[in-house]
């Protein structure tokens, strides 16, 4: 543009910007879970998510009071470290707003809406069970993944 006559020539825009800001929910593993050696002729292996020490413990970390939903997938197979073998695994999981794994309640799927503490946690403990009955000796691994999200 040009100046005429000394005064000067400015051009203005306006750009709306908005944004949808999200808070991340942290989860952050303390233990994990613990099967021991099966014994011969046992059947099973259970942990208990509300009474055994060898269940495994989490805490998800987010917005303090938010409500969030857990979503699990709650059978997993779990392959033999050093063959072919598998064994599938179904899991229960426990959760509460305070430390205290003891008054824990067993978290179903049905997609019930959980609250963040004041303190922005939610302590999680995954137990479940494993059918023996099959299995190969051995040693066996797998992954879980707990999903959680903002409602």
């Amino acid at each position: 543009m040009h100046a005429q006559n000394g005064e000067d020539q400015s051009i203005s825009a306006r750009v709306n910007v908005s944004a949808e800001v999200i808070q991340s929910i942290e989860l952050i593993t303390i233990n994990t879970m613990q099967f021991g050696n099966a014994q011969p002729g046992q059947q099973e292996i259970y942990v208990n998510p509300v009474t055994s020490l060898n269940a495994g413990y989490m805490i998800a970390v987010g917005t303090p009071n938010a409500e969030f939903r857990l979503n699990y997938v709650p059978e997993r197979e779990l392959t033999q470290i050093d063959g072919d073998g598998t064994l599938t695994f179904t899991y229960e999981i426990s959760g509460n707003s305070i430390e205290d794994q003891s008054t824990s309640e067993l978290l179903e799927l049905d997609n019930r809406n959980i609250r963040f503490n004041e303190e922005g946690q939610f302590f999680i403990w995954v137990g479940g069970r494993v059918n023996l009955q099959n299995a190969a000796p051995g040693n066996y691994e797998g992954d879980f993944t707990i999903e959680i999200d903002y409602i």
